[in-house]
């Protein structure tokens, strides 16, 4: 992190620009609240679906304080003062690599008012000149009892050491489910960690919760790659 009250310059240069980033943390909790797997073409829906929604309020809310206390000093000349908003970045990425024989294969599907908002952006301006940031949000997480970020969980039982100490970590959902079924037990508790965390290896836990509680080593890649895709264009 920069400390911008004590660097002079990129102090002047953020007033400059305004820049935030608004993000997100304990995504895999709010597909589990759903009761869907990462590893699933619902989970990328809801990725996209998440960051649709995000992304609009957050250019909306800038532009509501652009009409309020003015646009960020910089904004003429942005790709804001021309229209072009996060999603129309995709044309100019594969035109791009088409010029150098390369492709871009990806959804642009949308379900917001975005040419709506287009409008408000080209006629009041933004207050930011950036809205959004995927941040790790690891010990705040961890506070707060949800997955980091975007990511999926790194185990569903682990111990985590900083200079504060030593945290037992759990996921609380699973537990709940387990307690539900009756499956909650000190054996249950001596398999989750002997098999650091993972549920894959536990006989007795059916397949759905297996595949619901799936950690961040037993997700194909190629599921977390197709949603940070659909996240992307916003």
């Amino acid at each position: 992190d920069i400390n911008f009250y004590t660097i002079p310059e990129a102090r002047q240069s953020n007033l400059r620009h305004r820049p935030v980033g608004l993000g997100l943390m304990g995504f895999q909790d709010a597909l589990q609240a759903l009761r869907i797997p990462y590893a699933s073409d619902e989970a990328v829906a809801f990725a996209d679906a998440s960051m649709e929604a995000i992304s609009y309020h957050a250019i909306s809310a800038s532009v509501d304080l652009a009409a309020e206390r003015g646009q960020y000093p910089s904004f003429g000349g942005s790709l804001w003062s021309k229209g072009i908003l996060p999603i129309d970045s995709i044309a100019l990425l594969e035109e791009a690599r088409t010029a150098t024989g390369g492709t871009v294969n990806m959804d642009r599907t949308s379900t917001l008012d975005w040419e709506a908002l287009r409008k408000r952006v080209r006629k009041t301006g933004m207050r930011n000149s950036n809205t959004m940031a995927i941040a790790p949000t690891a010990t705040i997480s961890n506070i707060c009892g949800v997955a980091q970020s975007i990511e999926p969980a790194y185990q569903n039982l682990f111990v985590k050491s900083n200079m504060s100490g030593d945290f037992t970590v759990v996921n609380a959902a699973l537990v709940r489910d387990l307690k539900q079924r009756g499956l909650w037990d000190e054996v249950m508790i001596s398999d989750l960690k002997y098999f650091d965390g993972s549920v894959g290896e536990i006989d007795r836990i059916p397949p759905e919760l297996k595949a619901l509680y799936a950690t961040a080593f037993e997700i194909d890649s190629a599921w977390l790659i197709e949603a940070a895709s659909r996240r992307q264009k916003w």
